[in-house]
């Protein structure tokens, strides 16, 4: 079939455009001679700026540190990184290993901060330093890819690329990734790197406290509810698959989003004069809970992560302790029902299990034991036991797959957890009358658990009858009023 004049002059047209674009793509630099001295920073032998760095040697060493991430960056846009044959004109040597694979062992070789022997396993204020000047730099050069290629492959790469450069203390690699998460245009594949470049940047923790963000994130209560903002749009949307193939996808996916939101290390994000910014615990808390308003509904890695996540943050003030005690009761049940399903299937069809149920077992037993000890110098108005005794409850469960495996049998420990949550409801629920359980007492909204969606059905055609009026057993207190969307 000859295609019309129509679909060449279109074609045409789009070839142009995206040639006119890629060339605002300058060439890689020359920075074999810039590359020994950054490496020289990268271990903290030479000091980027500051102390007793001349300012013309400070200027040098950022000029270093701007080749390397050019030359990272630029290549990914350049010949044969994407996909393009190499130029006639070309000089690399032959034997040169330019595959996209080579090209990512060097950006991971500069994004690594080696310990010193003698420096009690931390890395020295001058690699801190670096790190900032490194992430700052792939940050702008990542930009000018995105900025102007159309290619999925360059965009995907120059994605990929600053979540590499996200394993260094560089803040000023947020904006750009949280820009790629907020833009509907973009496609999943590259959210997704952009969602393993904040879990980097938030799982990192100060060099001096390890229950803390690096400095400046952990400064910038707003910075990190952009982030937490971001995540959750993305996690809490409501998409309806094509196909199973398609759900999948999308669960895969929103498992990137759902760990880094995970990574937060505090509960609820306020300013320093206490004003609420954010609250991930809550997102995390919906994706426990199945929060309708999301689809498709979570998958247990999901909810086995976000679990994770939740317990290991700090304890917020305004965090109702029975209520999130009651929620993980459930999650844990879940999990070890899941775990015992999953294996069964495994072993039927002869496949690999869902997830390594073993290593996530002994992850979320750590988060509670974590959150227990968390919970034990705090008020008894708090109702602490209440959460303590639900860890203890529910890591006898967990132990028993994480020592034997999916298959090990857990129906005494669930049933253990089962009556525990029949004996220690939410303490809203035992008031007279009874009220709606808060996940926090400062957020009548946090009402868990969610509302089901009512079950639609056909009218009695003979009515109700208005003596009897409705059952008042149809109405349960303990779930409240249904959530606004």
């Amino acid at each position: 079939m000859t295609p019309s004049p129509r679909c060449l002059a279109l074609g045409l047209s789009f070839a142009i455009a995206t040639a006119a674009s890629a060339a605002e793509i300058p060439k890689p630099p020359e920075s074999s001679r810039a590359q020994q001295l950054v490496l020289q920073m990268r271990t903290g032998s030479v000091r980027v700026a500051g102390g007793d760095t001349p300012a013309a040697e400070a200027s040098k060493n950022r000029a270093a540190i701007k080749t390397v991430a050019e030359w990272l960056a630029y290549s990914i846009a350049s010949p044969p990184f994407n996909g393009e044959p190499v130029p006639r004109e070309d000089k690399t040597p032959t034997g040169v290993d330019r595959s996209m694979r080579a090209l990512f062992e060097e950006a991971e070789r500069f994004s690594y901060l080696p310990i010193a022997t003698g420096n009690q396993g931390r890395v020295s204020q001058e690699q801190l330093e670096y790190g900032a000047e490194f992430g700052k730099a792939v940050a702008v050069a990542a930009k000018v890819v995105l900025d102007n290629s159309a290619r999925p492959i360059e965009r995907v790469n120059a994605v990929r690329l600053l979540s590499v450069a996200a394993k260094l203390p560089a803040p000023d690699l947020v904006d750009p990734l949280v820009d790629v998460v907020n833009n509907p245009k973009i496609s999943d594949a590259e959210k997704l790197y952009a969602f393993q470049g904040l879990r980097n940047l938030l799982e990192q923790t100060d060099v001096l406290n390890p229950n803390d963000h690096i400095p400046d994130l952990r400064r910038d209560a707003v910075k990190l509810g952009k982030i937490a903002q971001a995540l959750t749009n993305y996690i809490m949307q409501k998409r309806t698959p094509r196909d199973d193939k398609d759900k999948a996808v999308i669960e895969y996916v929103r498992r990137h989003a759902v760990e880094a939101m995970a990574r937060f290390k505090d509960g609820v994000l306020r300013k320093p004069n206490k004003d609420l910014v954010f609250r991930p615990s809550w997102t995390l808390a919906r994706i426990m809970e199945q929060d309708p308003t999301a689809f498709p509904p979570f998958t247990v890695q999901e909810q086995t992560e976000a679990a994770t996540g939740f317990a290991l943050m700090r304890i917020d003030a305004d965090l109702n302790l029975d209520v999130a005690a009651y929620t993980f009761a459930k999650i844990s049940v879940i999990f070890g029902r899941a775990a015992n399903v999953d294996s069964q299937r495994a072993t039927r069809d002869s496949t690999l299990p869902i997830m390594h149920w073993r290593v996530a077992a002994a992850r979320f037993s750590h988060a509670l034991a974590t959150m227990r000890e968390g919970a034990k110098p705090l008020p008894k108005t708090r109702y602490p036991d209440t959460l303590i005794n639900l860890a203890n409850t529910a890591n006898n469960l967990l132990a028993r797959i994480e020592k034997g495996g999916a298959a090990e049998p857990t129906g005494n420990e669930s049933q253990a957890v089962i009556t525990w949550m029949t004996d220690n409801p939410p303490k809203a629920w035992t008031e007279n009358p009874p009220k709606a359980a808060t996940l926090y007492k400062d957020d009548p909204e946090s009402i868990l658990p969610f509302p089901t969606a009512p079950v639609l059905k056909t009218p009695d055609p003979k009515g109700t009858d208005p003596k009897k009026g409705p059952d008042p057993k149809s109405a349960d207190p303990k779930k409240g009023p249904a959530k606004k969307p």
